[in-house]
């Protein structure tokens, strides 16, 4: 909208239950938001105010009145939406980005007071529907690349990520077998046990023909749960088959491309035993049963139509393992003359034209200032570091004055020091950040270097529809946020293809920003 007079504002507020004890007060929320809209002259819709609520779930259904403000925005019934402080939105950064994206959807602008966080403008609506966007694609996939970063520790032969069921870092960091005692609890029965005897106890039990289950069972019953990043639990068929497949125990790494590499830590389990355990467990495989394959994610799946009869185009593969786009009305009988062909044709043809989108530097540069402001809102990693320390060291205190079990103090220490492990380090955020800022440079090698489920997710948050004939890409429907930058001159499009010496895979001679 024009005029900042015409701008509908809405509030959503939010105080916990803790907050309320502690007096934060909805009534400062609610009074800023005031003296913004006289400010800036807008017209206060209504406040929408959620008492008692935490900002930490996934389940948006636990905060009716937060459900009820983002439905209302993406009906239009206000156009801009304020909250105090990032915080009272959400705590967590996914659920953000996810609406960022939603609001931006529906043209409805993003106010943090606190932050001073402002897009409400048509550069900030654009720049929410960036972060929304692109900067959703590159938090959820961030984690793989950042991965990237772990080169060199795999250079030298060091494990990456939480260590496996059964080992523990030494003194200098490599990977050794896990002899601390755990006291635990089974039916009733005090039990002292020690991961690496477990660890042991599975693959000998593997070897000897035991199944998947059989040796989860076992496990259980001798008083054994899973370490890392899912805490303590049962284990499972599926967890003792990751277990028993993982070559870390016979002194590799994963080498970050899909194969293993040899490791700089000694090996948990003799070769010998490790084999008779894959044979034994290769043996007890039923012989396969005919099931229904899988539906297969491929990079544009969900967005693709027919230029010829106007449906979807499915992935199929074909016996020779390749992937191939199909035209499902063609497949049901229809008189459609669109023929099937590789996926890979199709991929080049997006690759190339992505290569051609482009963000002005400015535009950039306000893009990575609001995507820091952001994460400095969700950087609470120095509070929960000392939160954690100050817990531990109390849980010591309680064990020393004898007001802590041993096994409850074991157990509870165990999670705070993998809470502690798990905390992102400050390095790896300002990697995030240089990569984000690569990423808007250069769409085009962020796609090149997705696998097939990232493309997709990528594929979505630029198009909203691709349009393909024969082997061609013929047009493409850009998000509106995003169509001026994919405005290219087609003149300048086709000149650059007919000056390759060759196009292998029959790329169209340019792709419109158009539809049938």
């Amino acid at each position: 909208m024009e005029g900042g007079e015409e701008m509908r504002a809405a509030l959503y507020a939010r105080v916990s239950s803790e907050e309320q004890v502690e007096g934060y007060s909805i009534d400062a929320q609610s009074r800023a938001f005031r003296l913004l809209c006289e400010s800036k002259q807008w017209t206060p819709h209504r406040e929408y105010i959620e008492e008692g609520k935490s900002a930490r779930t996934e389940n948006i259904n636990k905060r009716p009145v937060f459900k009820q403000a983002m439905d209302d925005g993406l009906n239009h019934q206000y156009d801009v939406l304020v909250v105090h402080k990032v915080d009272r939105f959400s705590r967590k950064l996914r659920i953000t980005l996810e609406y960022f994206d939603k609001l931006a959807k529906a043209d409805v602008g993003f106010v943090s007071i606190m932050e001073q966080m402002d897009f409400s403008s048509p550069w900030g609506k654009f720049a929410l529907s960036m972060l929304g966007a692109l900067a959703e694609f590159y938090s959820d996939n961030l984690s793989q690349e950042t991965k990237k970063g772990w080169h060199e520790r795999r250079e030298q032969g060091l494990y990456c990520g939480t260590l496996p069921f059964g080992s523990m870092k030494s003194d200098d960091g490599i990977p050794v077998p896990d002899m601390q005692e755990r006291k635990i609890a089974v039916d009733g029965q005090d039990m002292t046990v020690r991961n690496y005897e477990g660890l042991k106890m599975a693959f000998e039990l593997a070897s000897q023909g035991k199944s998947d289950r059989e040796v989860a069972l076992a496990l259980n019953a001798a008083g054994y749960r899973t370490t890392g990043s899912h805490g303590s639990r049962p284990f499972s068929k599926d967890t003792a088959k990751g277990m028993l497949k993982n070559k870390f125990y016979i002194g590799y790494i994963p080498d970050g491309k899909g194969d293993w590499m040899e490791a700089k830590h000694e090996a948990f389990i003799s070769e010998e035993v490790w084999h008779q355990a894959q044979e034994s467990r290769e043996r007890n495989r039923k012989s396969p049963k005919h099931r229904p394959a899988k539906a297969t994610i491929s990079s544009i799946t969900g967005i693709t139509y027919c230029w010829y009869c106007k449906g979807r185009i499915h992935i199929g593969t074909s016996q020779h393992g390749k992937r191939r786009m199909f035209c499902y009305n063609r497949s049901k009988g229809w008189d459609c003359p669109q023929k099937s062909a590789l996926l890979e044709i199709y991929e080049y043809q997006i690759e190339r034209y992505l290569e051609t989108f482009h963000i002005p530097d400015d535009y950039q540069a306000q893009i990575l200032e609001a995507h820091k402001k952001l994460q400095a809102a969700y950087d609470d990693r120095e509070k929960k570091k000392a939160e954690l320390e100050a817990r531990l060291k109390r849980i010591q205190k309680m064990f020393h004055w004898g007001d802590l079990k041993e096994d409850a103090y074991l157990e509870e220490k165990a999670d705070i020091l993998r809470a502690l492990q798990n905390l992102t380090p400050p390095e790896e955020k300002s990697q995030l950040l240089d990569r984000l800022a690569d990423f808007l440079k250069s769409v085009g090698k962020a796609w090149k270097d997705a696998n097939q489920d990232q493309r997709n997710r990528l594929a979505r948050q630029l198009f909203e529809e691709i349009w393909v004939k024969d082997k061609q890409v013929v047009a493409v429907k850009p998000r509106p946020e995003l169509e001026p930058f994919f405005r290219l001159s087609y003149e300048e499009w086709l000149e650059k293809f007919e000056s390759e010496s060759s196009n292998p895979l029959g790329v169209a001679s340019a792709i419109h920003i158009d539809r049938p």
